[in-house]
């Protein structure tokens, strides 16, 4: 960790939920090897992980209350960013009203990117649900125009130890549906969510046949660092749309609920 600005990073599922473990690990470690000397890297969860949270917007729902309270709390105690790191970009409008924090989310920073680096991109994903999902989500961020049909598989998330266990036969899987949607077209690969990217990342999958797999976790956190020096040169967001004692009013309920 590094002793200067930290970053919160921020998922949807709980951090001690057995089923992550193997990513958790990847995560961190993918983490001290990406960013700065003296940026400092903390990982924080929800107390619970709610089922169907990769898809189901009432899960979603339950789990924005918190994922917005850990912004406040984290810009209350000096972090210098918040990384929304789950795929579903929970919180995204709340936290901008409410937080006057650096705040990445991993998707829309994902297909911002790709958007520069590319002409067209698509999603490649563990489930058909989840592809459907990212691409909502894409047109909600005015980019579905540059997206084409993207690719899945027919995984769940109990799946992720076991694939690490044999990746081979996934690793071929990924690569060939990823090729569908380079013949649709595709010119860079957005892994969702993140644990498919780390899964991806791992196994040294950082391109199909020549059209490269973006590291949306590294992406999202080198943004953060970005967005930290814009700050400094005073280069900022615009303001949120609240009033000062509307906006220490929401924020006050959020902090006292349990």
């Amino acid at each position: 960790m590094g002793k200067g600005a930290k970053i919160w990073i921020q998922s949807c599922s709980a951090e001690k939920d057995g089923v992550w473990s193997v990513y958790q690990e990847s995560v961190r470690r993918h983490a001290r090897k990406i960013a700065r000397p003296d940026t400092g890297i903390e990982f924080h969860g929800v107390r619970t992980t709610f089922p169907g949270i990769d898809h189901l917007e009432s899960a979603q729902h339950l789990a924005t209350f918190e994922v917005v309270r850990n912004a406040i709390q984290a810009e209350r105690q000096g972090y210098a960013a918040f990384v929304m790191v789950s795929t579903i970009d929970a919180g995204h409008r709340e936290v901008r009203e409410l937080v006057d924090l650096p705040a990445v989310f991993i998707t829309e920073c994902a297909i911002h990117l790709a958007s520069q680096l590319a002409g067209k991109f698509a999603f490649l994903t563990h489930s058909r649900t989840i592809l459907k999902k990212m691409e909502r989500m894409a047109c909600g961020y005015g980019l579905g125009q540059r997206m084409v049909e993207g690719a899945s598989l027919d995984l769940t998330y109990q799946d992720f130890r076991r694939i690490y266990e044999d990746p081979d036969p996934v690793l071929a899987a990924f690569a060939r549906e990823a090729r569908k949607a380079i013949e649709r077209g595709a010119g860079i690969l957005l892994p969702a969510g993140n644990p498919v990217n780390m899964f991806l990342l791992d196994h040294g999958m950082r391109n199909v046949g020549g059209v490269p797999v973006l590291d949306s976790f590294g992406a999202a956190v080198k943004t953060a660092e970005l967005l930290m020096d814009l700050t400094h040169l005073g280069i900022t967001r615009t303001a949120s749309p609240a009033t000062v004692e509307q906006r220490e009013g929401v924020r006050a309920h959020y902090i006292s609920a349990h």
